[in-house]
């Protein structure tokens, strides 16, 4: 092989590490580009990496890693061991809260004394043929099938529901008119966020608020924009959506960058004195935007993340979010496994407001 080849291989194993490799890696172009090489070099160093499982590459999805895609077995102190097994299928995005609710299971389950068995679920996963997989394991006493933005097949719930366990569907995006019956759904309630983020700006006296929804589509985003449509009626608060298209898996920062970019126009011209942003990587991304375009957080926009990070108390100024108590969330549906708590076909946790610098008082 070439010279060229080689340092391409090297360059693609490098960046396959990084965490956030799992969404987007360098294109074919790309890398035509930064090594000044050929099409024919780049495609067999992509097309080897495929084949040895380090990259995943598919039309219309691009390159990106299969790192962690590994199952790997979390057990339990010897003194406390013997309940049986659990299986965790936790999707393999770069998001704090998964990597939060991933240690929770893990360590809480730990403490339970059960032996978690845990599978990545990436963009290209089989999750019948996990499930498969999964209801062959011995002593099974449960599973959680953590939620990514796409909706379950009918075949994957009915899986769920032939298990001689309970199951429990974390984080879940969707709401489903049938679940059955050892099934739980566990997710943020989202149309009381919706509710809380207007009173946060009416309680500081906006009026004009803007609602950036730069996520894929589903319950949970169709429910929180209800429930600020509903709290801006009661308020006198004129609500303006502004919201882009986005596919699951897709980086909602970059996607929140481009419809803060689209519509700056509509913010001058509507006069908005706040944005809400769904997710926090957005809110980061659009206070960026509007910061490069001169328009200054928080004294002419204020900002309010639904969904909190670390990073936000450290932008300048720190930014105000929702926070949902993932922790709590993980550990439920480890005692619902446990039988420490009942079977619930929906289970609904509120965020709080953490407001920090990024709204004013008007």
């Amino acid at each position: 092989m070439s010279r060229k080849y080689d340092e391409i291989k090297a360059f693609l194993k490098a960046e396959a590490l990084k965490p956030e490799s799992r969404l987007r890696m360098p294109t074919i172009a790309e890398l035509m580009r930064r090594f000044h090489a050929s099409q024919s070099p780049v495609s067999r160093a992509v097309h080897d990496l495929e084949k040895e499982g380090v990259l995943y590459c598919r039309r219309g999805t691009g390159i990106v890693s299969r790192s962690g895609a590994a199952p790997f077995t979390v057990r339990p102190p010897a003194e406390e061991a013997g309940r049986g097994n659990v299986a965790f299928l936790c999707v393999d995005y770069f998001a704090s809260t998964i990597w939060q609710m991933e240690h929770t299971l893990n360590a809480y389950a730990r403490q339970l004394g059960f032996t978690a068995r845990n599978y990545r679920l990436q963009r290209d996963s089989d999750r019948s043929g996990l499930l498969r997989g999964v209801a062959r394991t011995e002593n099974l006493r449960g599973v959680v099938l953590m939620s990514s933005a796409d909706h379950l097949e009918d075949g994957v719930l009915e899986q769920l529901g032939a298990l001689p366990c309970p199951a429990v569907i974390l984080d879940s995006y969707f709401t489903y008119d049938e679940l059955p019956d050892n099934v739980s759904l566990l997710l943020p309630d989202a149309r009381a966020n919706g509710q809380s983020c207007i009173r946060c700006f009416r309680d500081k006296g906006h009026r004009r608020i803007g609602f950036i929804r730069a996520v894929p589509d589903g319950t949970i985003p169709q429910q929180m924009i209800a429930g600020a449509q509903e709290a801006a009626a009661e308020s006198g608060i004129e609500l303006t959506l502004l919201s882009g298209a986005i596919k699951s898996w897709e980086s909602s920062r970059e996607a929140s960058r481009k419809v803060t970019l689209d519509s700056l126009g509509e913010i001058r011209e509507r006069e908005l004195t706040g944005l809400i942003y769904i997710g926090s990587a957005g809110a980061f991304a659009g206070r960026r935007v509007l910061w490069e375009h001169g328009i200054r957080v928080p004294e002419e926009v204020g900002i309010l993340a639904h969904g909190d990070d670390p990073i936000l108390q450290d932008c300048t100024p720190a930014l105000s979010s929702t926070r949902t108590d993932f922790t709590a969330m993980s550990r439920d549906a480890l005692d619902i496994l446990a039988g420490n708590l009942p079977r619930q076909r929906e289970r609904r946790y509120p965020a709080v407001i953490v407001d920090r610098e990024s709204i004013p008082h008007k």
